[in-house]
């Protein structure tokens, strides 16, 4: 009985089947290492993001690709990968290397592919997965001064929602005595870092103006920024006239995601208008051109 056709067997043995089927392997473990890190969802969401954004730009350049490495090339990219594979295998601890796992190894998959000298044709993956891997809590420890402007911002919605209250730098004290602190952890960062990922996943995907490529980058930043104010309000009205178990559920339990999930959405919808808005002009250009 025969199991498989020739046709089968021949991509069996090309050499495109077995770099898509690597791809695949660095997918499943990169997305299962977060798993078993305990991450939120939305490290998980923004890990199935980028690997699919990846996969759609290899995709969609398949038969522009060269796939012709040297001796030199291949070992390198074998010894990435196998360094990955041993230390996803043994791993005890999700350190800062933990993150730049997906990145070591798709430096590996492309020279074992195509070599050093082709490496710029993988650039918009490369980018991509480097601004995925960029570890957000190394980076939020170091930045302190952001929780000050969003204490601020969260102080100035208040105001206008005629609630009593005085501030003490990045502590917001309610007239009933509460007082809740606006951390690094709260300041704003933990939405405007995976907006900003999201931003560079936009602007390679899809072609924009240079003012938009400035633009699109600022957005993401005021509108993590500007929902975090909203949160951290909010959190000190709940944290002053409700229980505890309220509080706890919107700071840190299921309810925190809404806060994120809106602030994807605001920057999706911002995202669509300028896509729309690109593609509109570039329309009208090309109209004119065949006038």
């Amino acid at each position: 009985m025969k199991v498989f056709s020739r046709d089968g067997w021949r991509s069996l043995q090309q050499p495109q089947f077995w770099l898509m089927a690597i791809a695949g392997g660095i997918a499943t473990i990169h997305t299962s290492l977060i798993w078993r890190s305990n991450a939120d969802s939305n490290q998980l969401i923004l890990s199935f993001l980028c690997w699919f954004a990846v996969a759609t730009l290899l995709w969609e350049k398949r038969h522009q690709l060269i796939l012709q490495s040297d001796i030199f090339s291949s070992f390198l990219g074998f010894s990435l990968l196998g360094f990955v594979l041993l230390r996803s295998l043994w791993m005890t601890s999700f350190d800062n290397l933990f993150h730049f796992i997906p990145f070591i190894a798709a430096i590996g998959l492309f020279l074992l592919a195509s070599g050093a000298n082709r490496l710029h044709q993988y650039w918009q993956e490369i980018l991509i997965i480097f601004a995925f891997s960029i570890p957000v809590e190394l980076l939020i420890n170091r930045i302190g001064i952001l929780a000050l402007y969003t204490a601020n911002f969260a102080s100035l919605i208040l105001t206008y929602l005629g609630v009593e209250f005085y501030r003490e730098g990045v502590n917001i004290i309610l007239a009933n005595g509460k007082a809740v602190e606006v951390a690094a952890g709260c300041s704003g960062w933990e939405s405007i870092f995976p907006l900003l990922k999201l931003s560079v996943l936009f602007l390679v995907m899809f072609p924009t103006k240079t003012i938009q490529k400035i633009l699109v980058p600022l957005a993401a930043t005021a509108i993590a920024f500007v929902v975090n104010g909203f949160r951290v309000a909010i959190l000190a009205i709940l944290h002053a006239y409700t229980t505890e178990a309220t509080f706890k559920y919107w700071h840190v339990g299921t309810g925190s995601q809404v806060f994120f999930l809106t602030s994807t959405l605001l920057f999706g919808g911002f995202c669509y208008l300028t896509s729309k808005r690109s593609l509109s002009e570039h329309s009208d250009k090309r109209e004119l051109s065949e006038l």
